[in-house]
C-alpha cells in the first residue's frame, strides 16, 4: 500500500548513489516498471487502494560485482516503440501508456511483442526476454524528498517509456 515508486526510488538512491551509479544517467541508465502489476478496474484504471509493487532496474559495465542484496539481469535487446513523458503528476504516466498503447494498435507497421505481458519483470535465471515487459527509463532522476514530505520541485520528471514491438507480417 502506499506509493511504491516512491519506496522503490528511496531504496534505489539509497543504493545507487555511493556506487555512482547515479552520476552518468547515459552511463548507468535507470529503468523501472510495476512489479507486480496494481488490480485494474472495469474502466481500465488502477483500483485505488490496493497494493502493487515497482522494481528499479540500473544498466551496469559487465564486469560489476553482484553483491548480496541484488542481481544482475540480462536483458534481450528487441524493438520497442517510445514515447517521452514529462511528469508532473502520475496521470500523465497513465496517459502516456494509453497514447503509447493506441498509437501500437493503430499501427499499420507494428504490433505488440507476442511475448508482452505488459510492465511485469518476467525472467528465468536472471536473464529477461525481450518483449516481456514494457520499461520505464527515468531520464531525468529527481533526488527523493525527505522521508515523510511531498515531492516538491521546479523539475519534472522526464521519462522514456517503452513497449516491445514487432513488425506486422
Amino acid at each position: 500500500m502506499g506509493d511504491p515508486e516512491d519506496k522503490a526510488g528511496r531504496e534505489m538512491f539509497a543504493w545507487a548513489k555511493p556506487r555512482g551509479l547515479l552520476d552518468d544517467p547515459k552511463k548507468h541508465q535507470v529503468f523501472g516498471f510495476n512489479n507486480p502489476d496494481p488490480p485494474m478496474n472495469k474502466e481500465g484504471g488502477p483500483e485505488p487502494n490496493k497494493p502493487y509493487g515497482y522494481e528499479f532496474w540500473i544498466t551496469v559495465d559487465e564486469d560489476f560485482a553482484a553483491e548480496s542484496d541484488m542481481n544482475i539481469k540480462t536483458v534481450d535487446g528487441g524493438m520497442y516503440a517510445v514515447i517521452t513523458c514529462r511528469v508532473e503528476s502520475p496521470a500523465e504516466i497513465g496517459r502516456a501508456w494509453g497514447s503509447l498503447i493506441q498509437w501500437i494498435q493503430k499501427s499499420e507497421k507494428y504490433t505488440f511483442h507476442p511475448n508482452w505481458k505488459g510492465l511485469k519483470s518476467h525472467y528465468k535465471n536472471n536473464h529477461v526476454e525481450h518483449g516481456i515487459t514494457g520499461l520505464e527509463n527515468h531520464l531525468s532522476l529527481l533526488a527523493p524528498p525527505p522521508k515523510g514530505k511531498p515531492w516538491q520541485c521546479s523539475e519534472r520528471l522526464i521519462m522514456d517509456i517503452y513497449a516491445p514491438v514487432i513488425e506486422k507480417s
